[in-house]
């Protein structure tokens, strides 16, 4: 569960100095990683569409890199 660790330790980063992650765009092959991860750690398929992740909305699924906004 390495991508979901590390999706968690980036918001915690973003949010070191007070700010609060809202929403989060994903690479492609992140998000599919994570999809993947998800389902193995909760048992259900959170579906193509990640709508959610952790308490911020999912904006986009194919950036160029992981960019979260307040």
């Amino acid at each position: 569960m390495d991508h979901i660790k590390d999706i968690l330790a980036r918001k915690q980063a973003f949010e070191a100095d007070g700010r609060q992650a809202m929403g989060v765009h994903l690479p492609q092959d992140l998000a599919k990683a994570l999809r993947w991860e998800l389902h193995q750690y909760y048992g259900a398929d959170p579906g193509e569409e990640l709508t959610t992740l952790y308490g911020m909305e999912v904006l986009s699924l194919n950036a160029a890199e992981v960019r979260f906004e307040m």
